[in-house]
């Protein structure tokens, strides 16, 4: 995992925007569409400038293509697995992980996830 904040939280952000898509039957994404989407779609990047955040993106993209979350094939993505929505039950970070990947908090490598709590649940 990178030890850039910055990196790490946009990765948080994607994995939940490839979530929430993949979830709507979505499973492939234009690279130079996703900066623009995530100002739109969440309020942490509502001000950033696009051109900033697909700097970023770069390396999340790195970061997914190692761990085979996405594949990158020109200008697409596309999603290699369905992801699923758990909760650490030590640190209670919310993980977005694939099938293919380790079944293991992102932030603090533990290995107890459950699955998230649905909003209907609460």
């Amino acid at each position: 995992m990178s030890a850039d904040p910055a990196v790490r939280e946009l990765e948080w952000y994607l994995r939940d925007h490839l979530f929430r898509q993949s979830h709507v039957g979505k499973t492939s994404f234009r690279r130079e569409f996703l900066p623009q989407e995530m100002v739109t779609l969440y309020l942490r990047y509502r001000n950033s400038d696009p051109d900033q955040l697909s700097n970023i993106l770069t390396s999340v993209i790195e970061i997914l293509t190692a761990r085979k979350v996405v594949r990158q094939d020109r200008n697409e993505l596309k999603l290699l697995g369905r992801m699923t929505r758990l909760q650490c039950v030590k640190c209670f970070y919310v993980n977005y992980l694939t099938e293919v990947e380790p079944r293991a908090c992102l932030r603090c490598q533990h290995s107890e996830l459950q699955d998230f709590p649905n909003k209907k649940a609460a």
